[in-house]
């Protein structure tokens, strides 16, 4: 009875399109191009990314504007005519009248070392946030591609499994076909066979189309190189981190975003109480008289009087402590969400890789044993092909249920793994 797996002579039509499909593919692609391994693909991602080199050119400005707003600011030239009468003998005359004088001067306005210093550090600050924003955006563009990666990975692994099967169902329809002929077998078999490869057929197809939406999703990030076949699949059962660490909530980007917003609003602060002591101004100027009279040098010092303080100072005082309060607000909420999130999502993936696991040492075994026994009762004339094609449907439905909790537990292990990206303490892996 082992004789009939080896009949090929007619195909069934709704798997003949695959296997040709498949062919080319083969022939005309994957041949033709080197796998993209997963961290290729993050590379590559982050090397084309406009948002990463925009984020270095926000913390440059920063830190340019930084080292400006720590300068005296420049030197204002004044200059003028002072005293000019406008009646009498001397009208409009600029030397007659020993009080009229022709002036030229400099001003120069000078705040305290302690003002520029703060406001050199706010630059500093302030690019230490951009950077800080530059590792948020970094770690989600690698989290997104880390996602779209594996999702394309397990979409052509579940095309692969169902064109396996679909390949032993077709075999089997041609001995059903030979079966007919000999009465071995007979109609409603050979119909529950080509229903099986139909229902197939649309499985390979529903997995082509994820594998071909992951590609076209991968492709936002990786341009023409989202067209090379994927390489082989990261090991999912072990973190870069040690994610039982207290110390890894701290290192989190989006903790690290706002943990400088609070640093920069302490220092707008720090700032705004430094406004209660003005800044002054100094000017010194020569004015010249007429050929009869001396020339003269004035020296004077400007400096500003808050006379209402409690409406501009301390009320710009009290919007940064505003400021600084909403600033630690946001730090405590994004700690006990992002804390929940971290938590939630390791259990998720141990949780998964265990089941997995579990299902590898259970399941699939009684499935393969399952098959193997209906084709032995076909083999020794106590079962119907049938049985030997529902066996093995068992099979493959038991490898797909397991393949579906490591794509899972691998999308799981895509968002903690990722979640930093300032290396590694220690690994860790999944019990």
């Amino acid at each position: 009875m082992n004789s009939s797996f080896g009949i090929h002579q007619r195909v069934h039509p709704a798997l003949r399109q695959y296997a040709v499909v498949s062919l080319l593919f083969v022939a005309t692609g994957t041949a033709a191009q080197e796998p993209l391994s997963l961290p290729e693909a993050l590379k590559l991602a982050e090397s084309r990314s406009t948002l990463l080199v925009g984020s270095d050119f926000a913390a440059q400005a920063a830190r340019e504007r930084g080292i400006a707003a720590a300068q005296l600011p420049d030197p204002v030239l004044k200059f003028g005519l002072d005293n000019v009468p406008i009646n009498g003998p001397d009208q409009y005359s600029l030397t007659a009248d020993f009080m009229t004088m022709r002036r030229v001067g400099v001003m120069q306005e000078i705040s305290s070392p302690e003002k520029r210093d703060l406001r050199r550090r706010r630059g500093e600050v302030e690019a230490e946030r951009e950077i800080a924003v530059r590792e948020a955006t970094r770690a989600g563009l690698r989290t997104d591609v880390a996602l779209a990666w594996i999702d394309r990975y397990y979409a052509q692994k579940t095309a692969d499994l169902w064109r396996v099967f679909a390949a032993d169902v077709e075999l089997q329809i041609t001995a059903l076909q030979a079966g007919i002929a000999n009465g071995r077998s007979n109609a409603p078999e050979l119909r529950a066979a080509e229903v099986v490869a139909a229902q197939t057929a649309d499985q390979i197809s529903a997995a082509e189309q994820q594998a071909r939406m992951s590609t076209t999703a991968i492709a936002r990030w990786l341009g023409p190189a989202a067209a090379r076949p994927p390489g082989p699949a990261p090991d999912a059962a072990t973190l870069a981190f040690d994610p039982d660490d207290p110390a890894v909530l701290a290192r989190l980007p989006q903790i690290t975003v706002l943990r400088q917003e609070s640093a920069l609003a302490q220092t707008d602060l720090r700032l705004a109480e430094h406004g209660r002591t003005p800044d002054w101004s100094v000017e010194v100027a020569y004015q010249q008289r007429g050929p009869a009279y001396s020339n003269m040098v004035s020296i004077g010092v400007a400096i500003p009087l808050p006379m209402f303080p409690q409406e501009r100072q301390d009320r710009g005082i009290a919007a940064s402590q505003a400021q600084v309060a909403q600033a630690e607000a946001q730090l405590q909420d994004m700690q006990v969400q992002r804390g929940a999130e971290l938590a939630t999502n390791v259990e998720e993936w141990r949780s998964l890789q265990r089941r997995a696991k579990a299902l590898q040492r259970t399941l699939l075994p009684y499935a393969s044993d399952r098959a193997v026994q209906a084709l032995a009762s076909y083999s020794g004339g106590n079962g119907t092909l049938a049985g030997v094609l529902e066996a093995r449907r068992g099979s493959v439905d038991a490898r797909m249920q397991v393949l579906l909790l490591e794509r899972d537990a691998a999308r799981a292990w895509a968002k903690l793994n990722f979640a930093l990206v300032d290396g590694a303490q220690r690994t860790r892996s999944a019990p």
